[in-house]
C-alpha cells in the first residue's frame, strides 16, 4: 500500500489519521463519563492536532474519486457528512478547551503542556453545546459507516459476479 492517496484508494498516511482520530474518538467516549478529566481533556486537544493535521494533508492530497456506482444523491452527502465531520472535529475540542476554561485548574495537556482559557460562555451552555455536538458526531458516524458498509457489500457483488 502507498503512503499517498491514488485515484483508487486512500494511502497509508490517510487511513493511519482517519483511524488515529475514530480510536480517540472512542476513547473520548469512555472517558467522558469516568472521572478521569484530565486524560479526556488531553485526548480531545491531541484530536484537535489530529483535526489540523488531517485537514492539512486532505488540501495537498486529494482524496481518491468517487466510485463509478455512486449516485450524485450519494456524492453529494458523502461531501457534506466528511465536511461535517471536520467541522465537528474542529468544535468539538474547542468546546471542550472553552467548557474547561471555566473551571479553575488550567487545561494541561498530558501533564506537561498548560493552554490559555478561552472564555466564550457559562458553564451549562459549552456543557450542553458540548454534549449536542457530541451527539451529533455520533449520528454522522453512524451513517458514514452504514454507507461504508453498503459500498463494502456492493464492491464485494461486483467481484463475485464478475
Amino acid at each position: 500500500m502507498k503512503l499517498l492517496n491514488t485515484r483508487s484508494g486512500y494511502g497509508l498516511v490517510s487511513l493511519g489519521l482517519h483511524w488515529a482520530v475514530v480510536l480517540g474518538i472512542i476513547a473520548q467516549w469512555a472517558l467522558a463519563e469516568s472521572d478521569n478529566v484530565p486524560l479526556h481533556q488531553s485526548i480531545g486537544m491531541a484530536i484537535l492536532a489530529l483535526a489540523v493535521v488531517r485537514l492539512l494533508w486532505r488540501l495537498t492530497n486529494p482524496a481518491p474519486e468517487w466510485p463509478a456506482d455512486m449516485k450524485p444523491y450519494e456524492i453529494t452527502l458523502a461531501r457534506v457528512v466528511h465536511v461535517a465531520f471536520y467541522v465537528l472535529l474542529f468544535a468539538l475540542p474547542l468546546s471542550g478547551w472553552a467548557l474547561s476554561s471555566t473551571e479553575d485548574e488550567p487545561l494541561r495537556i498530558f501533564g506537561w503542556l498548560d493552554l490559555p482559557r478561552i472564555v466564550v460562555g457559562s458553564e451549562d451552555t459549552l456543557e450542553e453545546v458540548h454534549e449536542t455536538l457530541f451527539n451529533i458526531l455520533l449520528a454522522l458516524a453512524a451513517l458514514h459507516v452504514l454507507g461504508a458498509f453498503k459500498h463494502w457489500i456492493a464492491s464485494r457483488r461486483r467481484l463475485r459476479m464478475a
